[in-house]
């Protein structure tokens, strides 16, 4: 995997790369990229297997072990996301007047109307509040607005209740991806009933103990896994305590300028909301389709179903996150990143394709390095648990072995069966043969020969 460099980031994602110590200079990059793609509600993206444009939804989960230092994210979010925590907290105390009043006020007494905020950042939540905040987007606006979640410490989101967890895991598989409502519908009057679309961005802080009990079977099975991206602190034992370089007052200054341009596009002076921007990505189908082959060519190598699962999403998070890389690099250099009749073609091929320029390098360098870096952690943590999941079988503990490589260059049926049973997979000789011959990494020794031949 290519490491990331610091000029292949955007200036306002560059400094917290700059100024952070080596083991946590993708973790800062990854919790300011969550903040700004959480600022950045009204943008879309059109994904090359996709038809439906795409919001910047992120759902990040720090880990590291207890006073490894996971509480650099507190600054960076306090920073970013400053302008809609003081707007956030000024809609809070217009809710609490209400509630003042409603309880002060004679039961006889005509009460105004309930005020219609729009609150969007979250920390602890119950699932009928949380479902009453996304309908007040609707009601004020007429369409959704990004939550932002953030929790130094995951456990405390649920505050030890079970069925606080299985809502927010629930919650959470829909709140990735636009137009997947959900509905709450029930008989209490302490309830709220509406169908919703609840989307958010979310950073959480986790040891690795909390993540497992909150990434549980059913999570793993479910695809809660898939949408979250972990960037992992690694082992610092013995290391002294991690010290950031300060934000200089240029840096600061050039920070507070993209915030204020993310909120300028998403609010209008009046009150309301901009309209929708569509940015233009389609100049990185081509490197996205090439990533995603790569790693379909390895799942028929390996046949590993966890592989198979984690790579799509992998690359859909990348590609969001490299959406907001190159509006950043526009933004900071005057330049539309949209551009009319471009990205909608139904092959998902640019109708105007123009030579890459500098920034459109780096982004591809910044999404082929992300999108490994987060297939890379969901198969480090929860790889072999997916696959035990899918063969009911407890595996190895060492790395999947690579069937294809693994197999002479001539090779029979009985042969690969053998092989099959030994590395305990779970999918079936014909199928492997099948797919490979799709893909000619072999061919019949003859039409009804029973041996087969490796390409490569």
């Amino acid at each position: 995997m290519n490491m990331l460099r610091s000029s292949d980031l955007p200036p306002a994602l560059r400094i917290y790369f700059d100024n952070a110590p080596e083991a946590f200079r993708i973790p800062a990059v990854l919790t300011a990229a969550t903040c700004l793609c959480a600022l950045g509600t009204r943008i879309r993206v059109r994904y090359v297997y996709d038809t439906d444009p795409h919001a910047l939804l992120l759902q990040v989960i720090v880990v590291g072990n207890p006073g490894d230092g996971k509480s650099f994210t507190r600054p960076i979010v306090k920073t970013l996301m400053a302008p809609l925590l003081l707007r956030d907290q000024e809609l809070r105390r217009q809710e609490q007047a209400y509630n003042e009043l409603k309880k002060t006020a004679a039961k006889n007494k005509q009460l105004p109307e309930e005020p219609i905020t729009d609150v969007r950042c979250l920390q602890n939540i119950t699932r009928a509040k949380l479902v009453k905040r996304a309908d007040m987007f609707i009601r004020k606006y007429g369409e959704p607005l990004a939550f932002m979640l953030f929790s130094e410490e995951l456990s405390t989101m649920s505050e030890g209740n079970k069925k606080a967890y299985s809502d927010l895991r629930t919650i959470g598989r829909l709140a990735y991806d636009l137009d997947a409502y959900f509905s709450t519908d029930t008989n209490s009057t302490e309830s709220y009933c509406a169908m919703v679309d609840i989307i958010w961005c979310s950073l959480y802080c986790s040891t690795p103990a909390a993540l497992d009990e909150y990434m549980d079977k059913r999570s793993i099975e479910g695809g809660n896994v898939t949408r979250h991206i972990i960037a992992d602190l690694g082992d610092l034992m013995g290391d002294d305590a991690p010290v950031f370089k300060e934000i200089t007052p240029q840096q600061h200054q050039l920070l507070q300028h993209t915030v204020d341009r993310l909120m300028h596009e998403t609010y209008t002076e009046d009150g309301g909301l901009q309209p929708i921007l569509e940015v233009d990505m389609s100049w990185l189908y081509k490197d996205v389709r090439s990533w995603c082959q790569q790693q379909r060519d390895l799942v028929l190598k390996t046949g590993s179903r966890a592989l198979n699962c984690f790579y799509k999403r992998s690359s859909v998070s990348a590609f969001r996150m490299t959406t907001l890389c190159y509006h950043l690099w526009c933004m900071n250099e005057g330049v539309e990143c949209r551009e009319e009749g471009v990205g909608n073609h139904p092959d998902g091929k640019s109708l105007n394709p123009k030579p890459y320029t500098l920034n459109q390098k780096s982004c591809i360098r910044f999404y082929r390095f992300m999108a490994q870096y987060i297939l890379d952690g969901l198969m480090a943590r929860w790889g072999k648990r997916f696959e035990d999941t899918q063969r009911k079988t407890d595996t190895d503990e060492s790395p999947k072995a690579c069937l294809y490589d693994q197999l002479p260059k001539q090779f029979t049926r009985d042969q690969l069966r053998e092989l099959i049973v030994k590395l305990d997979l779970s999918t079936p000789a014909r199928i492997f043969l099948s797919k490979w011959k799709r893909a000619r990494l072999i061919h019949q020794e003859t039409k009804d020969s029973d041996t087969y031949i490796k390409n490569y």
